[in-house]
């Protein structure tokens, strides 16, 4: 497996680690400042769904060439 490769696919899960983190904050443990906040937690955890989806589809492309 190549090392660039490798470093996608760790981007990728650490991106959606923090987005599930913060729709974790969200709506299970409910913290007032997430609450507070409108959807805007939402949306930032849906933008960085989708950029751990094209880090991890980066990687898969990586390791193919």
């Amino acid at each position: 497996m190549d090392t660039q490769a490798i470093v996608w696919f760790g981007i990728g899960g650490g991106a959606a680690l923090f987005a599930l983190s913060l729709l974790c904050q969200r709506f299970i443990q409910k913290l007032p400042k997430a609450v507070d906040s409108g959807s805007s937690f939402v949306m930032f955890s849906g933008m960085m769904v989708a950029f751990a989806l094209f880090a991890i589809l980066a990687g898969i492309l990586r390791l193919n060439s």
